[in-house]
Protein backbone atom coordinates (compact mmCIF):
# COMPACT_ATOMS: atom_id res chain seq x y z
CA UNK A 1 0.00 0.00 0.00
CA UNK A 2 1.93 3.39 -0.58
CA UNK A 3 1.97 6.04 1.61
CA UNK A 4 -1.08 8.28 -0.14
CA UNK A 5 -3.12 5.26 0.38
CA UNK A 6 -1.82 4.76 3.85
CA UNK A 7 -2.70 8.30 4.42
CA UNK A 8 -6.18 8.56 2.43
CA UNK A 9 -7.35 5.82 4.77
CA UNK A 10 -6.53 7.13 8.07
CA UNK A 11 -8.45 10.10 6.54
CA UNK A 12 -11.54 8.38 6.23
CA UNK A 13 -10.96 7.12 9.30
CA UNK A 14 -10.76 10.75 10.68
CA UNK A 15 -13.75 11.76 8.96
CA UNK A 16 -15.76 8.76 10.22
CA UNK A 17 -14.63 9.80 13.94
CA UNK A 18 -16.37 13.12 13.21
CA UNK A 19 -12.38 14.42 13.32
CA UNK A 20 -12.51 17.02 10.53
CA UNK A 21 -9.60 18.85 11.49
CA UNK A 22 -7.15 15.99 10.98
CA UNK A 23 -9.16 13.57 8.16
CA UNK A 24 -8.47 17.03 6.44
CA UNK A 25 -4.96 16.95 7.18
CA UNK A 26 -4.49 13.47 6.10
CA UNK A 27 -6.44 13.85 2.90
CA UNK A 28 -3.96 16.98 2.17
CA UNK A 29 -0.90 14.40 2.96
CA UNK A 30 -2.26 12.00 0.32
CA UNK A 31 -2.61 14.75 -2.45
CA UNK A 32 1.17 15.91 -1.43
CA UNK A 33 2.32 11.89 -1.31
CA UNK A 34 0.79 11.20 -4.71
CA UNK A 35 2.01 14.26 -6.07
CA UNK A 36 5.64 13.32 -4.85
CA UNK A 37 5.60 10.20 -6.14
CA UNK A 38 4.98 11.38 -9.47
CA UNK A 39 1.15 9.30 -9.16
CA UNK A 40 -2.23 10.87 -10.68
CA UNK A 41 -3.83 12.56 -7.64
CA UNK A 42 -7.25 11.36 -7.33
CA UNK A 43 -9.40 14.04 -8.59
CA UNK A 44 -12.24 13.61 -6.35
CA UNK A 45 -9.66 13.67 -2.80
CA UNK A 46 -9.48 17.89 -4.16
CA UNK A 47 -13.35 17.99 -3.94
CA UNK A 48 -13.13 15.81 -0.70
CA UNK A 49 -11.00 18.22 1.24
CA UNK A 50 -12.65 21.16 -0.53
CA UNK A 51 -16.10 20.49 0.97
CA UNK A 52 -15.03 19.57 4.58
CA UNK A 53 -13.24 22.87 4.89
CA UNK A 54 -15.83 24.46 3.68
CA UNK A 55 -18.16 22.53 6.39
CA UNK A 56 -15.61 23.79 9.02
CA UNK A 57 -16.26 27.47 7.51
CA UNK A 58 -12.62 27.51 5.95
CA UNK A 59 -14.01 28.77 2.84
CA UNK A 60 -11.13 29.84 1.12
CA UNK A 61 -9.32 26.92 1.54
CA UNK A 62 -11.73 25.02 0.35
CA UNK A 63 -12.21 27.31 -3.02
CA UNK A 64 -8.47 26.91 -3.38
CA UNK A 65 -8.58 22.79 -3.32
CA UNK A 66 -12.21 23.21 -5.95
CA UNK A 67 -9.82 25.70 -8.28
CA UNK A 68 -7.30 22.93 -8.31
CA UNK A 69 -10.05 19.92 -9.21
CA UNK A 70 -11.29 22.58 -11.66
CA UNK A 71 -7.75 22.58 -13.31
CA UNK A 72 -7.86 18.56 -13.21
CA UNK A 73 -11.33 18.21 -14.62
CA UNK A 74 -10.72 20.19 -17.51
CA UNK A 75 -7.63 18.57 -18.25
CA UNK A 76 -8.47 15.57 -18.95
CA UNK A 77 -12.13 16.31 -20.95
CA UNK A 78 -14.33 16.33 -17.78
CA UNK A 79 -15.85 19.00 -18.50
CA UNK A 80 -19.31 18.62 -16.80
CA UNK A 81 -17.41 18.26 -13.27
CA UNK A 82 -15.24 21.69 -14.18
CA UNK A 83 -18.62 23.71 -14.33
CA UNK A 84 -20.40 21.94 -11.71
CA UNK A 85 -17.29 22.93 -9.49
CA UNK A 86 -16.82 26.60 -11.13
CA UNK A 87 -20.46 26.79 -10.22
CA UNK A 88 -20.07 25.44 -6.39
CA UNK A 89 -17.32 27.94 -6.13
CA UNK A 90 -19.58 30.77 -7.19
CA UNK A 91 -22.18 29.65 -4.79
CA UNK A 92 -19.91 30.12 -2.00
CA UNK A 93 -17.61 33.37 -3.12
CA UNK A 94 -19.95 35.20 -5.78
CA UNK A 95 -17.29 38.07 -6.12
CA UNK A 96 -14.38 35.42 -7.34
CA UNK A 97 -14.33 36.76 -11.06
CA UNK A 98 -11.48 34.56 -12.24
CA UNK A 99 -13.73 32.09 -12.39
CA UNK A 100 -15.96 33.72 -14.61
CA UNK A 101 -12.43 33.46 -17.11
CA UNK A 102 -12.00 29.72 -16.06
CA UNK A 103 -15.86 29.00 -16.71
CA UNK A 104 -15.89 30.93 -19.63
CA UNK A 105 -12.97 28.68 -21.31
CA UNK A 106 -14.54 25.44 -20.05
CA UNK A 107 -17.63 25.99 -21.57
CA UNK A 108 -16.02 26.91 -24.64
CA UNK A 109 -13.74 23.78 -24.85
CA UNK A 110 -17.26 21.96 -24.26
CA UNK A 111 -18.60 23.86 -27.27
CA UNK A 112 -21.42 25.92 -25.07
CA UNK A 113 -20.67 29.35 -26.63
CA UNK A 114 -23.72 30.70 -25.21
CA UNK A 115 -22.51 30.42 -21.55
CA UNK A 116 -18.75 30.99 -22.51
CA UNK A 117 -19.51 34.44 -23.69
CA UNK A 118 -21.88 34.92 -20.76
CA UNK A 119 -19.15 34.05 -18.80
CA UNK A 120 -16.41 36.28 -20.19
CA UNK A 121 -18.18 39.27 -20.41
CA UNK A 122 -19.30 39.01 -16.58
CA UNK A 123 -15.61 38.31 -16.26
CA UNK A 124 -14.80 41.79 -18.25
CA UNK A 125 -17.08 43.66 -16.85
CA UNK A 126 -15.77 42.96 -13.62
CA UNK A 127 -12.62 43.31 -14.41
CA UNK A 128 -13.55 47.13 -16.38
CA UNK A 129 -15.48 47.67 -12.61
CA UNK A 130 -12.05 47.10 -11.28
CA UNK A 131 -10.10 49.10 -13.66
CA UNK A 132 -8.24 46.58 -15.24
CA UNK A 133 -9.22 47.74 -18.65
CA UNK A 134 -6.23 45.59 -20.29
CA UNK A 135 -7.37 42.70 -19.06
CA UNK A 136 -10.96 43.24 -19.61
CA UNK A 137 -10.30 44.03 -23.49
CA UNK A 138 -7.84 40.50 -23.30
CA UNK A 139 -11.12 38.23 -22.59
CA UNK A 140 -13.32 39.84 -24.91
CA UNK A 141 -11.33 38.72 -27.43
CA UNK A 142 -11.86 35.06 -26.24
CA UNK A 143 -15.30 35.94 -26.86
CA UNK A 144 -14.32 36.95 -30.51
CA UNK A 145 -12.29 33.92 -31.05
CA UNK A 146 -15.04 31.78 -30.28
Amino acid sequence: MSNAAKHRKKAAEFEQLKQIDRAIAAYAKAIEESEAAGEEVDVALYNKVGDLALRQGRVPDALTYYERAVEHYSTVGLFNNAIALCNKILRNAPGRAGIYLTLGRVCAKKGMRGDATRNFLEYASRMQREGRTEEAMRSLGEVAGL
